[in-house]
């Protein structure tokens, strides 16, 4: 079913098909579980379109990887617990497999915390909206997204800059050997850890034993001491994970 509306700058088109953009419209994708959230970004989104669209609604990963691949998208808005644990793995992927697409996290939820949503930013997102900011907020954010530019919060960029800095920290980790403490931290098997990062599990064992070498530890207990010192984990992180360490080699 093909649904059209004015927004007052050209029509946009609600496709709930699969069938290609067309010929002069820009293709935008909602990434989201849910159909009532799909239709409120939807919704807002209209007063902002400038020029011809197709927006098309992904409810599932398959169908988000469907409509990705077709010729003509532009614009993805991903609602941040879209991909589930996965998220910075998918995130990784898409930035390298369409590095021109861009890719707009949103989020309904008032229980995701800053740091995550820097780290989700850092991996993949070009801007971030949050529904249940005000009326004005929202509507600045997304015209902000169509002019090309971010209206990304200031305690968000604060810990993206703090993010982005922690590889600084003798030894050097990268962002990757990062994540992969996180994940072990957070009671993942290497083989749990390769797939939310989106990496084979033999890259995960070399970053492992990279991190053991320059740090000069042998054990999970010494990288969760790790986790703490480099500031990659809060104590209380920390102590909220109940680790067993011979998951780890599962």
């Amino acid at each position: 079913m093909t649904r059209t509306a004015n927004s007052g700058y050209g029509v946009v088109r609600f496709d709930d098909g699969r069938g290609p953009v067309g010929p002069n419209e820009k293709g935008i994708i909602i990434a989201t579980c849910e159909d009532r959230v799909a239709g409120w970004l939807r919704d807002l989104l209209l007063p902002a379109v400038r020029r011809a669209h197709s927006l098309r609604y992904a409810a599932t990963e398959s169908e988000f990887d469907s409509l990705v691949r077709m010729p003509g998208m532009v614009t993805a808005f991903i609602e941040t617990g879209f991909f589930g644990e996965a998220m910075i793995g998918c995130l990784d992927r898409l930035r390298k497999l369409r590095p021109k697409l861009r890719i707009v996290l949103f989020t309904v939820s008032a229980d995701i915390q800053p740091d995550e949503i820097a780290r989700y930013l850092y991996w993949g997102g070009g801007g971030f909206i949050s529904l249940r900011d005000r009326p004005e907020q929202v509507e600045e954010q997304i015209k902000a997204v169509f002019e090309g530019g971010n209206r990304i919060p200031e305690n968000i960029l604060l810990r993206m800059r703090e993010y982005d800095l922690l590889p600084d920290i003798e030894p050097y980790l990268t962002h990757q050997e990062i994540e992969i403490i996180r994940c072990f931290a957070r009671e993942k098997t290497g083989r749990e850890t390769a797939r939310c990062l989106k990496i084979s599990r033999s890259t995960v064992n070399k970053h492992l034993n990279n991190i053991y070498d320059k740090f000069g530890i042998h054990n999970i207990v010494g990288l969760l001491k790790l986790a703490v010192t480099q500031g990659i984990l809060t104590e209380d992180e920390l102590r909220s994970c109940r680790f067993q360490a011979k998951k780890a080699v599962a």
